[in-house]
């Protein structure tokens, strides 16, 4: 059951932070000229809720989540709160990719 919760907060905050990150680049506004930075603010933020993403899973569901039972119990819910961020941080990284290349043209694109 533990396990679960763990599973299942890895995904909600990864689909909470991509949210986060689409709405940060659609607020970014286009800039004119030769050089525009705007492009590189979005990859910038993108990269930075990337690396805070595993952080952000594993504080929140040790310090949030933790169940409060014998050691077993304790650890079966940090290995499975261990493989959660990981596959947190790839499923962040493959939809951010995914979406980047459905929308090329666009403010998203510039992900990656």
């Amino acid at each position: 059951m533990q396990s679960i919760t763990a599973y299942v907060l890895a995904g909600v905050t990864t689909l909470i932070l991509l949210l986060l990150c689409a709405i940060i680049a659609n607020a970014i506004n286009y800039e004119k000229g030769s050089r525009p930075k705007d492009p590189v603010r979005r990859r910038t933020w993108f990269w930075v809720l990337a690396i805070l993403n595993p952080g952000l899973i594993f504080l929140l569901g040790y310090y949030a989540f933790k169940p409060e039972a014998n050691i077993m119990v304790v650890k079966r819910y940090v290995t499975a709160l261990s493989i959660g961020t990981a596959c947190g941080f790839v499923i962040y990284l493959l939809i951010g990719f995914i979406l980047s290349r459905i929308f090329r043209n666009g403010k998203i694109g510039h992900w990656f």
